[in-house]
């Protein structure tokens, strides 16, 4: 049985090194000048359920650059669109370096399925390509705004992720991410994107999957809380009673609340850790009262976040936050209970913040 199996290995190998035509087996061999290497993509909807594609590749900085290669086409399906562009131009188009995939609104609300289906499908796009919702345009739009004065969405997005932990507005997802969250919870959030006064591209809190299809926004506030309740906050900054205070970061515990056999709520219990970066002068930094008054603060501002998170997960009924995951976890002996009674519109769900406040340079405290 080995033998077989290595006379037919080699006999494959020999196949490819033969340069025999072999279709379906490798894509073919292309000069790299030849071949348009594409960054973004964008996905809108097109009347009578078709869908229009936009694609960009990246700007060439330097002297001699290029400007963003921006091109588009309309079919019923994403595979007949992205075919319908390779006639285009001269350059082959090559997808294998799409890095961004962006959704426009109406797309999302008519499902979100199928562009995700075929980033899993498609031989040359990728799981870890990150995904974006673009608010209140198309993602034709959002990428053909980017691509003048010599830059392109590539280059922006990936400028305002390198960002993240200074802005610390919203977390990266990729398709990947995202699939998995709807295969385990049937919502999931992705991070949104709008098109800013002077038509740049910026981050605008997450849109919210529910069954494959956009169910609503979580703006600054709803999307503050869901980072704290995941732990991913990043630098995040808060004027709270004069002072300037950095988040560095959080910690979240979710409990199940039983009354009986019946499952009567859930428990969030939340730990922020902050630096104390600016003080105002009448702050006797000395005083113990004076940090636990802002430690109090503290918590009631990073608590209010949470809760808006929560109650969007309620209002939309789509556990984007995997609270369900999360009380399982917690409570392993009574998953059977959580699974037979688990409704999260019915739940209470209790909301506690414990601030640590530290001087930046006094982490003995």
């Amino acid at each position: 049985m080995r033998r077989a199996a290595a006379c037919a290995l080699a006999g494959f190998l020999a196949l490819l090194l033969t340069g025999c035509d072999a279709p379906g087996f490798l894509p073919y061999a292309r000069e790299l000048e030849n071949m348009a290497l594409i960054r973004t993509m964008g996905v809108d909807a097109a009347p009578e359920g078709a869908v229009a594609v936009t694609v960009s590749t990246g700007a060439r900085s330097g002297t001699g650059g290029e400007d963003a290669v921006v091109l588009s086409g309309s079919a019923g399906t994403i595979s007949g669109a992205c075919l319908e562009m390779q006639g285009q131009g001269s350059s082959y188009i090559y997808y294998g370096h799409v890095g961004q995939l962006l959704l426009g609104e109406d797309l999302a609300r008519r499902g979100a399925g199928p562009a995700l289906d075929y980033v899993l499908r498609d031989v040359e796009m990728r799981l870890d390509t990150e995904l974006y919702l673009v608010r209140g345009t198309g993602a034709g739009a959002a990428i053909q705004s980017a691509a003048g004065a010599g830059g392109s969405a590539a280059d922006r997005l990936e400028a305002m992720e390198e960002d993240a932990g200074l802005l610390a507005h919203t977390m990266p997802r990729t398709v990947g991410d995202v699939l998995e969250r709807l295969a385990r919870s049937g919502a999931a959030f992705v991070p949104a994107l709008s098109l800013g006064g002077e038509g740049e591209l910026e981050a605008d809190g997450y849109g919210i999957l529910k069954d494959g299809a956009l169910a609503g926004w979580a703006g600054e506030e709803a999307a503050g809380g869901i980072n704290l309740v995941l732990g991913q906050v990043d630098a995040d900054v808060l004027e709270l009673e004069g002072a300037a205070l950095r988040v560095v970061g959080a910690r979240t515990r979710i409990r199940p609340v039983f009354d009986g056999d019946r499952l009567t709520g859930l428990a969030l219990r939340c730990r922020v850790d902050a630096n104390l970066a600016e003080a105002p002068g009448a702050l006797d930094l000395q005083d113990p009262a004076a940090l636990e008054r802002l430690e109090r603060a503290l918590e009631a501002r990073e608590a209010q976040r949470i809760q808006a998170a929560l109650e969007l997960s309620q209002a939309l009924d789509a556990d984007f936050l995997e609270l369900r995951i999360a009380a399982e976890l917690a409570g392993p002996g009574r998953t059977a209970d959580l699974g037979e009674r688990w409704s999260l519109d019915a739940l209470e769900l209790e909301v506690s913040v414990e601030g640590n406040i530290l001087r930046s340079y006094d982490v003995s405290r």
